[in-house]
């Protein structure tokens, strides 16, 4: 539980929700905004699922958001937009600070799920002028930081359905999609990465300070309370900490990563692009015989081709679970030359290649 004490805050001044493609990115059809007098339709925030208690609104002048955010506290708003067209994937971007041009949280995730992304794909201001997504779901500025631990957008077949229109909160001729976000605002520590982009399985130092003297620190990869990175680590008398731990596996794209003091409720975060591989197992074969391509750190869900390198042919494909793994069983190619030979997996959604190599005999 963050301290409800800590007086160090942020402002939420902007939010703008978007339809997007399996990699995040925008498809320019469907979008809502917190900002009036555009040609956006207008996002409406309210505090219940019933919208009873509006943030914003109810007319298109009062569809602008100035919320403060004080560490120690979570906030969790409803978000309601006008029925548009039919998507299956959709965007957020949050703004803060009076800074609405940049969007410091982007996230995205299919519709009717509760699961999400950081999003660094082609996203939009709140103005609605394309600009590349943040790549993280955090913010952090002036001594706390900012997480968005929950988000969800819904059909409108689910409860509560009807209860807005483009400008009023109001029992409308169309059922309204609607969902919620969550922000955990927490004290700041520092959080630093030994490098910025790797593949699951490799080997990463984790530094902290600012951090309680002597307490057990938690490192989570993705999500706050997810399965950890590395179970814990403790910090020293001056409240740093210097940790070694696997990359986890995790989808292609950018991962959060989060350090939380457990006494102090201090957080630290970080971001780290993750990068595909292929991962041969057994590592040597003769011509003609199988080994298997286990492939790593691609898109969630997509097709991976895999192919021989000298001579190029295609082998087969596999297709990645949830979290952008799979393995596929490949028979040695009859005329591969002996030696190191390589092995290629291609994304089909994301585009991302993956190497792997394997010693013929």
């Amino acid at each position: 539980m963050v301290p409800a004490s800590a007086q160090s805050q942020t402002t939420l001044t902007g939010a703008i929700q978007f339809s997007t493609n399996s990699t995040g990115a925008s498809t320019g059809a469907d979008y809502w905004n917190t900002l009036g007098g555009d040609s956006a339709w207008d996002l409406w925030l309210a505090l219940n699922a019933d919208a009873t208690a509006p943030v914003n609104g109810p007319s298109d002048a009062q569809s602008g958001i100035s919320i403060p955010l004080q560490a120690g506290k979570s906030y969790k708003y409803y978000i309601f937009a006008y029925p548009y067209s039919a998507f299956s994937v959709n965007g957020l971007n949050l703004f803060f600070d009076g800074n609405n041009s940049t969007p410091v949280i982007s996230v995205f995730g299919a519709l009717n799920s509760a699961s999400f992304l950081p999003n660094s794909s082609s996203t939009f201001t709140l103005q609605f002028t394309p600009i590349a997504g943040a790549g993280k779901s955090f913010y952090s500025s002036d001594g706390v930081i900012a997480v968005l631990t929950g988000y969800d957008f819904n059909s409108p077949a689910t409860p509560p359905g009807n209860v807005c229109q483009p400008d009023a909160f109001a029992p409308g001729d169309a059922a309204c999609l609607f969902g919620s976000f969550t922000l955990q605002v927490w004290p700041a520590a520092v959080l630093s990465l030994s490098q910025t982009n790797g593949s699951p399985g490799t080997k990463i130092t984790l530094t902290g300070s600012g951090f309680a003297a002597s307490e057990t620190v938690e490192i989570y990869a993705g999500h706050i309370g997810a399965p950890p990175l590395f179970t814990s680590t403790t910090s020293d008398a001056s409240g740093a900490f210097a940790v070694t731990a696997r990359e986890p596996q995790h989808p292609y794209g950018p991962m959060d990563v989060y350090a939380v003091g457990v006494s102090s409720h201090k957080l630290g975060a970080a971001t780290l692009s993750v990068t595909p591989v292929l991962i041969m197992d057994p590592g040597s074969a003769a011509p003609g015989a199988s080994t298997a391509a286990n492939v790593f750190g691609f898109g969630a869900g997509e097709t991976v081709d895999i192919y021989w390198n000298n001579p190029r042919q295609l082998l087969g494909a596999a297709t990645a679970n949830g979290e952008g793994s799979s393995a596929l069983t490949i028979t040695i190619p009859a005329n591969a030359s002996p030696g190191i030979d390589g092995v290629i997996g291609i994304g089909q959604t994301t585009k991302a290649i993956g190497l792997g190599e394997v010693v013929v005999e």
